[in-house]
């Protein structure tokens, strides 16, 4: 009776490591994020399922051991049902972790509440989200979710991107609102409080969710506005405000879509700040 209880639980205690491994390790995720992060969710969510159902499975078994025979068992039980109630709570209390600021992915990046404090220089809506422009003098734009989800774009950005390359910033922060990520991060955030603190497996999925919802966004971007206007977009943006980050997924848009025209010897030139980038040949 007693393994009954803990060979589930064991499955599901397993599938938390398991399904950040699933989403962390190789290479395929970088091609299909959408994909990556499914099967990291759907892992993750039946073995937490499968944990609590044994768990509750031992309390209940735990109450009807009655016979002397069963007293070891009952015993056994009893320990593992309040043993992983205890845990459970453990976990429940890490959630709060989990209830990131969608827009401080990194410390360049300010906060929704920064970028909220701002003042307000134009507003205009793509589709059903609106788009509001601030005054801030660095080269952003935020996804923000609730009631009524909207995009925050600082001026610097508006001014220095022609149109169709804002549109594929815009296309790529409305796809964070259409898939829910910020949701995802924070999930995602929940599942990294419950790693242990100093694991290689914890920096791993820390920065491989937040990797994986961006270029989730960029298929998405690609998709509305064509790969070469996402990828000139982003390869403006690094000229702008260098970053590794956006160096990364511009080749990737690039690996991926090598079709697309892309003459050669085209370059991006940032100009001066407040001023529209400039196409040259070499």
């Amino acid at each position: 009776m007693v393994w009954t209880v803990v060979g589930p639980l064991l499955a599901g205690l397993i599938a938390c490591p398991l399904s950040a491994h699933l989403v962390s390790r190789g290479r395929w995720q970088i091609r299909h994020p959408r994909r990556a992060l499914m099967v990291w969710a759907s892992v993750g969510v039946v073995g937490l399922v499968i944990a609590i159902a044994s768990i509750l499975l031992a309390a209940a078994l735990s109450l009807s051991a009655s016979s002397a025979s069963a007293a070891a068992e009952g015993l056994a039980l009893t320990f593992i049902a309040w043993a992983g109630l205890g845990g459970l709570g453990i976990v429940g209390s890490l959630a709060h972790l989990g209830r990131v600021d969608p827009g401080k992915d990194d410390d360049e990046r300010p906060s929704v509440a920064e970028m909220l404090s701002r003042r307000r220089t134009d507003s205009w809506q793509v589709g059903a989200v609106a788009v509001v422009e601030i005054e801030d003098s660095r080269y952003v734009a935020v996804a923000v979710p609730g009631a009524t989800p909207s995009i925050f774009v600082s001026r610097a950005v508006r001014h220095a991107l022609p149109p169709s390359y804002l549109s594929a910033v815009l296309a790529h922060e409305a796809a964070h609102l259409d898939q829910l990520h910020a949701l995802v991060r924070g999930v995602g955030a929940w599942h990294v409080a419950c790693l242990p603190k100093r694991s290689r497996l914890r920096r791993e999925l820390a920065s491989r969710i937040m990797l994986l919802t961006e270029l989730a966004a960029d298929d998405v971007a690609a998709e509305k506005v064509g790969p070469a206007h996402l990828h000139d977009a982003l390869v403006a943006l690094h000229h702008l405000a260098p970053s590794r980050e956006l160096e990364v997924r511009a080749a990737r848009v690039r690996a991926l879509h090598r079709t697309y025209p892309l003459p050669q010897g085209r370059v991006l030139v940032a100009s001066l700040p407040g001023q529209r980038l400039q196409r040259k040949q070499r």
